[in-house]
């Protein structure tokens, strides 16, 4: 008798073809957050999409996927919070290479995540792509102890997966630091003043009534 093979289940993306008639609609609940959901989507930026072609020898080429080539350069500049042309594209690169982007869809995905941090300056763009790579490499590396058969090899991946969490959390610390320029905030807590007749001034929170300690 034949062995039975395990049906592999193909995630769908959101530009292949939904079988409609095949799928039930969505419940009322489920079209409530929908609309919600696309109300908010009006007012988020749109992040920057690129084309990645393959060439048989060397790099990919990375292009505009549209015909407004200025545009473009102007919202690369803008993603990655500064003026240059060279920086913008040196960025780029690095983003393909700490998030192991292998097509397009992966490298937008990847420019998405750092359009997300919305960078001010060249500064907070060299941050985002680190944060980047740093979010990709603990996954990665989560995913790998998973597949990991051997309880040593397990401990020994959550353990650099385990660094790269606290990195990334210092990352996110760091960006605030550098947003708020050092500045700390100090908070005053108002005391009571309070003169008896004849008596000293009491300066703190006044308590009356009561049994004294040692009445």
């Amino acid at each position: 008798m034949p062995k039975p093979t395990k049906s592999k289940v193909v995630p769908l993306r959101p530009t292949d073809p939904v079988p409609v008639s095949s799928r039930p609609e969505p419940g009322q609940r489920t079209q409530k957050a929908i609309q919600k959901a696309a109300e908010r989507q009006i007012d988020r930026t749109q992040p920057i999409k690129v084309t990645m072609e393959f060439q048989p020898d060397g790099p990919p080429i990375i292009g505009c996927p549209h015909n407004d080539a200025d545009g473009f350069m102007v919202h690369l500049r803008e993603t990655f919070g500064g003026s240059s042309n060279d920086f913008a594209w040196r960025q780029l690169g690095l983003i393909r290479t700490a998030g192991n982007a292998t097509d397009t869809e992966e490298l937008n995905a990847a420019l998405a995540f750092v359009g997300g941090l919305q960078p001010n300056d060249e500064i907070e763009a060299a941050l985002a792509v680190q944060m980047l790579g740093t979010h990709e490499a603990s996954v990665r590396l989560l995913g790998t102890a998973m597949k990991s058969g051997h309880i040593d090899s397990i401990e020994r991946y959550v353990n650099m997966a385990t660094k790269m969490h606290r990195t990334f959390a210092a990352q996110v610390e760091a960006m605030k630091r550098y947003r708020s320029n050092g500045v700390q905030t100090i908070r005053v807590q108002h005391q009571t003043v309070t003169v008896e007749s004849g008596g000293q001034a009491i300066v703190g929170d006044v308590h009356t009534g009561g049994v004294g300690r040692g009445a």
